[in-house]
């Protein structure tokens, strides 16, 4: 496991080996988490304070993992090389990952036009498409039994519940909240169904999507390496999807189950991946 970082605008950071970073970036530090956990007793946890912070031990693993729905833009690019130069510098490894579940996007020629473009820069991969390792497969959608997986478990321990709600139902939850000026979060009308009720909808054929049950009340608080102490109220977040009803995972939860199960130990990623942190880190716990 592995603390999830942010990070401001521009900024200019302490030397690492022989480069400088001054590029707004964030940062993942480091295997294993240390996490300290307080809470008050209740049914699936609903008072949570989190403080994660990280301890740098073993090898340097870091990752550059594009989308392959377009051409590899400048902002990639300088996220691959941060990515590489890290590496490098501390004599680890440097992963690529295909994150290609988005089906109706994701095509093999943007892929092969990313690896030939990220060979021009001469970024070479340790392991990824074409590079045999001990983490493959490197490509999203050839990891979807291992998505599945981990979701049965979490579904299991009961950290994740099945919801029956249709797209109309989510659609006046959001209005709803709106006119009261609320978040526009999940209600949790699945969150407390019987048994029985959820039997009675499998029943039907009825589709379903797994939603991570979030604590109501409480906070997350994680060691940004570059911000410093960042903190999230799980109030603003509700019950948020991991499975979509078609069986395929969603973009937060499959990055953190690649990145526990790859082994990464430092991800640096760009600033608007920031507010995924508070998702990743309640899946990483």
């Amino acid at each position: 496991m592995a603390a999830l970082v942010g990070s401001p605008g521009w900024i200019k950071l302490r030397p690492f080996g022989d480069f400088t970073l001054a590029h707004p970036l964030t940062l993942l530090e480091s295997c294993p988490l240390r996490i300290r956990v307080n809470f008050v007793p209740r049914p699936y946890r609903r008072r949570l304070s989190v403080s994660a912070s990280a301890a740098q031990d073993g090898p340097v693993r870091v990752r550059f993992a594009p989308s392959p729905t377009g051409n590899l833009h400048v902002g990639g690019a300088r996220t691959a090389l941060f990515n590489y130069l890290f590496a490098r510098s501390k004599g680890g490894k440097f992963l690529l990952r295909i994150e290609d579940t988005d089906i109706e996007r994701s095509t093999r020629e943007s892929e092969e036009a990313m690896l030939q473009d990220l060979s021009w820069l001469g970024l070479d991969w340790d392991e990824g498409p074409g590079i045999c390792g001990d983490y493959g497969p490197y490509r999203q959608s050839e990891r979807n039994s291992l998505y599945k997986e981990y979701a049965q478990k979490l579904l299991e321990s009961g950290h994740v519940y099945r919801c029956f709600c249709t797209n109309e139902e989510l659609e006046k939850m959001k209005e709803i909240a709106k006119l009261q000026q609320l978040p526009p979060v999940y209600t949790g009308k699945w969150a407390t169904a019987t048994d029985a009720e959820v039997a009675e909808e499998l029943s039907k054929g009825i589709p379903f999507t797994y939603r991570f049950r979030v604590p109501k009340e409480g906070s997350l608080k994680i060691n940004d390496l570059i911000r410093g102490e960042v903190s999230w109220n799980l109030d603003t977040l509700g019950d948020f999807v991991v499975m979509r009803s078609n069986g395929q995972p969603v973009y937060n939860f499959c990055v953190t189950v690649d990145d526990a199960t790859m082994a990464i130990s430092h991800v640096i990623r760009a600033e608007e991946h920031l507010p995924n942190t508070l998702r990743q880190a309640l899946i990483y716990k």
